[in-house]
């Protein structure tokens, strides 16, 4: 009978895929090889807004291995998962990896044995709300959201220190946004100033100041580079920016912000899975987040910018482990985008991507 038992056990943990796995024990040199014996060759859908968002990563895998050639395929995430979805559907998958905004999808992949569970040399210094505990997938960088403005750009206004400054008369026409109701991430700022400063804020903000709605959350921030706005929301937001800075983000003294690690994860049908294996130990290397990531870092052993501790998920109003629960709730998502559609209307425009069809990559 214990033998019997025993063996049930075994099956289980199997069709479960819950054995564990150990981290990665080859070098980035051993990695490296593998790749090029494999082809050199590596796709990765890319959650985001337009593709010279991953411009500089490109530039980095290039000086740091020539000869594996890197194509990222730059979509809204929410374009991204369904393509992926589809694609596993025909037996047809084009990429090896995917980072993307839309959490909810990685433990539905994990669930459904869709994902390769592959724990890089350092997994362990990962933050934990940032990682399946068995490897399906990791946070790689923390992209972080709010409201910025342009002290260039202020004139004889006081610079914001909350969202409900923006109602003044002062500030009509002088903000851009990305739609609430077109990205999850808007859409949880949106939800969260709602939360704490009423449905009449959200009223005077949206009817009455006049401002610029754009598809992609890169728009506000182009639009105050290129001196049309002041104020950059719902968007990215740098919680250090240089000292030389401008544009200031604001957060602190109660205003929410968002702050998530953004998932990647290995597909098990992978066409070139040590390609991808080079790349999760690279971009999650302690080299590569120290040096390339710095503020946005996922690791615990890489010293924030705010000082030793300050880490991201710490401050309460980033709303760190909020995000992925809201995420994971569908309907409550769509209740919520439909809510904030009554104000702003429905989103035009094309998406700031362009069109990718069925196959990018192929």
């Amino acid at each position: 009978m214990k033998l019997l038992v025993t063996l049930a056990a075994a099956v289980i943990a199997t069709a479960a895929g819950v054995f564990a796995v150990e981290e990665e024990t080859k070098t980035l040199s051993e990695l490296h090889a593998d790749a090029v014996a494999e082809g050199g060759v590596l796709t990765i859908y890319a959650g985001g807004d337009i593709n010279s968002q991953q411009d500089s990563l490109r530039t980095l895998w290039k000086a740091a291995f020539p000869d594996v050639n890197l194509t990222i395929i730059v979509d809204y995430s929410k374009y991204h998962d369904v393509r992926i979805d589809n694609q596993l559907e025909r037996d047809l998958l084009i990429p090896d990896i995917a980072f993307l905004q839309t959490l909810q999808n990685f433990p539905r992949w994990a669930a459904r044995g869709d994902l390769l569970a592959y724990k890089p040399a350092g997994f362990s210094q990962i933050y934990d709300g940032f990682k399946d505990p068995d490897g399906f997938w990791a946070a790689h960088q923390v992209i972080t959201f709010g409201f910025s403005y342009d002290a260039a750009q202020l004139g004889n206004l006081t610079a914001p220190s909350s969202p409900l400054d923006l109602v003044d008369p002062r500030w009509t026409g002088k903000v851009a946004s990305a739609y609430p109701n077109d990205d999850d991430a808007s859409l949880f700022v949106y939800k969260k100033f709602v939360e704490k400063y009423g449905w009449d804020w959200l009223q005077t903000f949206t009817q009455q100041r006049q401002v610029e709605y754009a598809r992609g959350t890169n728009t506000p921030g182009a639009a105050v580079s290129a001196k049309r706005k002041a104020v950059a929301f719902a968007s990215s937001i740098n919680l250090v920016p240089a000292a030389t800075a401008t544009v200031q983000p604001v957060f602190g003294n109660g205003v929410p912000f968002l702050a998530w690690g953004q998932r990647l994860a290995i597909f098990k049908k992978a066409p070139h899975p040590a390609a991808a294996k080079l790349f999760i130990s690279w971009i999650l290397s302690k080299d590569v987040q120290t040096n390339s990531f710095g503020s946005r870092s996922v690791r615990t052993d890489v010293v924030p910018p705010l000082g030793p501790g300050n880490f991201t998920w710490n401050i309460p109003e980033a709303n760190v482990a909020e995000f992925p629960a809201f995420m994971a709730d569908r309907a409550e998502v769509e209740r919520w985008r439909q809510k904030f559609s009554l104000y702003i209307g429905e989103v035009q425009g094309p998406p700031s991507p362009g069109w990718f069809g069925l196959f990018p990559g192929k």
